[in-house]
């Protein structure tokens, strides 16, 4: 049994669409796909399915790569996609890379598709790993702020030369002096509040 692979693939021919099937079996993936040509189909299957991948033909009679492209991003999913088409130029490759298209292949040369899939997959797990340390990261500094915005004493951190970088907000009702007071009169935490440090 290969590697389980689920694929949507914009693209109104049913021949083209089996011909990058064949592609990627003969690569070892074990294929759950779907075949959509009109926008209402591709979201639908946005909605009603987890998807690892999305190839889109550049030109079809009621759909394109690039509208394709469009419901990926308005569907808030973050999904390799792939441009696979016999009519696309530099231009409009070009075009499709800088609106959001991880890369694309021409039909008539499917050397490049396999490669492209795997590295694609591998940055869509690493993009995948950095939105969860960005979510830990924010979740922390929650706790944290939460944290210093509700003990009763003063938290405060300076640099080597005593600016001050941070005073917890409570600073006011302990010392008398707001935080935008103390981080505005250079020495004021040193020079009146704790001479002593």
């Amino acid at each position: 049994m290969g590697t389980p692979l689920r694929v949507l693939i914009a693209e109104d021919s049913e021949d083209d669409a089996a011909l990058l099937m064949r592609e990627l079996r003969r690569a070892g993936y074990d294929l759950a796909s779907k075949r959509v040509d009109t926008p209402l189909d591709m979201a639908n299957a946005l909605s009603r399915q987890e998807w690892d991948i999305v190839f889109a033909d550049n030109s079809m009679p009621r759909f394109s790569a690039a509208a394709a492209l469009e419901l990926l991003k308005e569907s808030g999913l973050d999904l390799p996609f792939i441009i696979v088409s016999g009519t696309i130029t530099d231009e409009k490759a070009v075009s499709a890379m800088k609106s959001g298209a991880h890369d694309y292949i021409i039909k008539g040369n499917l050397s490049r598709l396999v490669p492209a899939v795997e590295r694609e997959l591998r940055e869509a797990v690493v993009r995948q790993i950095n939105r969860r340390a960005d979510e830990l990261l924010r979740e922390s500094e929650e706790k944290y702020r939460t944290l210093i915005e509700n003990i009763p004493d003063v938290v405060w951190r300076a640099d080597r030369e005593g600016r001050i970088l941070f005073v917890s907000p409570n600073v006011a009702s302990v010392y008398g002096y707001t935080p935008e007071e103390i981080y505005a009169e250079e020495g004021l935490w040193f020079k009146r509040i704790h001479p002593e440090d």
